[in-house]
């Protein structure tokens, strides 16, 4: 084994266990490029995070995704597809956001680790910085439609004041192509730390103003 794969084997054991997303994301052979056995290594990481959720282990739990196109754009929509949730603070909110309305979050969103991003590669935040600082971070506006179906599932199910880590299997990404413009290749699993801050209701709530 050359120095250059024993480094990376080491990066990847300590940055899977900080992220608690137990296990190892790809194999030896793997290491070549950046992205080689990409869909291998991303179905081997979420497997890991179902097996560690139907156990309840580490606190991880399911749920279902919803629906959100109709049959004849996604024929394969009756597939008991899932997401992935590990829940790091409780919120104190009483409704969840509904498919029209918009919220305001804090994320961070990445990839699962690879050869030169050892924590994965980070693809989208709302943080000021790399760390989450609720003090001074404002969160991002958005509708939930706009997003995602892993990611409106997800949000869909939280309460003001949740912060979620989300475990989401490409097809309930960005799918099999790449997303150019994020530097997603196709099949990525997606994780995100997010926070839900704020709900508007849909034509009810029409100051979106972050205060």
């Amino acid at each position: 084994m050359t120095i250059k794969k024993l480094l990376y084997q080491t990066l990847i054991a300590l940055a899977l266990p900080l992220w608690g997303l137990g296990g190892s994301a790809c194999s030896e052979k793997d290491e070549v490029g950046e992205y080689d056995n990409w869909q291998a290594r991303n179905q081997h990481f979420v497997d890991s995070i179902a097996a560690l959720a139907n156990a309840g282990k580490d606190g991880w739990t399911k749920t279902l995704a919803f629906n959100l196109v109709d049959s004849e754009a996604n024929p394969d929509q009756n597939v008991n597809h899932y997401i992935y949730i590990q829940k790091l603070e409780n919120g104190t909110g009483t409704q969840n956001p509904e498919y029209k309305d918009s919220i305001r979050v804090h994320y961070l969103g990445r990839m699962i680790p690879s050869t030169s991003h050892p924590q994965g590669y980070i693809f989208g935040k709302s943080y000021s910085t790399y760390t989450f600082n609720e003090d001074t971070d404002v969160p991002v506006l958005m509708s939930v439609s706009q997003n995602v179906t892993g990611f409106a599932t997800a949000v869909m199910h939280m309460v003001e004041g949740d912060r979620w880590k989300l475990v989401i299997p490409y097809y309930l990404g960005y799918g099999e192509d790449e997303y150019t413009s994020a530097g997603i290749p196709g099949y990525s699993a997606l994780i995100f730390d997010v926070k839900l801050a704020r709900l508007y209701k849909y034509k009810i709530d029409t100051d979106t103003t972050w205060h």
